[in-house]
Order: structure tokens, then sequence, then C-alpha cells
């Protein structure tokens, strides 16, 4: 059974939070294995697409350079081994987390029509000056991000 979208970001963003935690005890060596595999698939896959935003950006401005070393540390973080022990082999995984979250803050967010309609019902609401519209409009958004976005 092929996991959906919703459960497969969920996972890696588990997977994320696993890697760049700093666990008073380190994580078994099978964890360690599926995870690091997980990062690494992840991070290929989110590659292009990074490279792809880059590339529309405008050269050689402060964003142009912050996105392209994001790009460049994720490549070298991919390019690298787990090492010989278990401790460099977490230190691997939590760089690999690293670069998968920081990856995903220089792409640009997927838009969800209905988040956006939320959104600006509650502003309208804040507007009006309504605190019971307000509660509600946030109430349907915490609903439909748990549904919708696992989050």
């Amino acid at each position: 059974m092929n996991p959906t979208a919703a459960e497969m970001a969920q996972y890696v963003a588990e997977a994320v939070r696993r890697a760049i935690s700093h666990p008073a005890v380190l994580p078994r060596h099978e964890e360690v294995v599926e995870t690091t595999a997980r990062l690494r698939a992840y991070l290929g896959a989110l590659l292009p697409a990074a490279d792809a935003h880059v590339g529309g950006m405008t050269r050689g401005t402060p964003e142009w350079r912050h996105a392209q070393s994001v790009v460049d540390a994720a490549r070298r973080a991919l390019a690298r081994g787990p090492g010989a022990g278990l401790r460099s082999a977490v230190l691997h995984m939590q760089d690999l987390g690293r670069a998968c979250h920081h990856l995903r803050g220089v792409l640009p967010e997927e838009r969800c029509a209905q988040c956006a309609y939320l959104k600006a019902d509650r502003r309208a609401a804040e507007q009006r000056g309504d605190p019971g519209a307000m509660r509600d409009a946030a109430t349907r958004m915490g609903v439909h991000q748990r549904e919708a976005h696992g989050s």
C-alpha cells in the first residue's frame, strides 16, 4: 500500500524532528539507518525543485546567496557518508535532517486554497471586531490543518 502525500509529509516531518534532536542516548542502529535512508530520498527529491527555484531567482542578491548556500550545504550533506561508528552515523543523520529542514525553508510554500479562505475569513472577522467569528475561523483552521495537512 502506497502512503498518501499527507502521510509521507507527516513521516518526513517526524524523521527531520528525530534527526535534529539531541537525545541523551544514541538511537538504535536500525533506526539511524532507516531515518538516514528516508532523509536521503527526501533530499534527493527536494534538490531538483530547489535548484529550479534558485535558478529563477535574481543572481547575486542576498536572498539568492542564502538559497544557493542552503542548496550547496544540502548537496555536501548528501555526498558524505555515515562514517564508521554509530556516533558518526547519528551525526550524519542529524546533518541530513538539518539540510532537509533548511531546504524546505528555501522553497516557496505550497498554497492551499482552503487555508487561504480560512485565513481571509479570520482577518475579515478581526476587522469587524467579531471575537466569536474569529474564534470560529481559528477552530475551523485547526480542524482543516489536522485533517488536510496532518499538523
